[in-house]
């Protein structure tokens, strides 16, 4: 867990106001109750908004937007786990049906031959 003076010490350019405004903004949640207390994943989080607002020339309005993109990919990231392990999970002979009928299904998504 890291504190907010440990935060801001890891994240070249960000203050702890320009902190504290993301977390107003919903942009990073913090782990504690206190609000002082941070993961990991808040670090990259927190970089990742710096580069968009410094480096990549996103506005703050549309910082929210990409945010809900990356965690909707991280998201989908994770039922594709749970469905390749489910599928890894079955029979054989169950598993290689499904693989057959997601390929149809491809093909027919893409007009492609199976």
């Amino acid at each position: 867990m890291l504190k907010e003076r440990d935060l801001v010490a890891k994240v070249p350019k960000l203050t702890v106001s320009r902190l504290r405004v993301w977390v107003n903004e919903g942009w990073i949640r913090p782990t504690a109750q206190d609000d002082d207390g941070f993961s990991e994943a808040d670090l990259a989080r927190a970089a990742l908004i710096r580069d968009l607002l410094d480096d990549l020339g996103f506005g703050e309005e549309e910082v929210p937007v990409v945010l809900n993109l990356i965690d909707q990919i991280h998201g989908l990231r994770g039922e594709l786990r749970c469905f390749v392990e489910t599928i890894d999970s079955l029979s054989d002979d169950t598993r290689t049906e499904v693989k057959q009928k997601l390929t149809v299904r491809r093909a027919k998504l893409y007009r492609t031959e199976p």
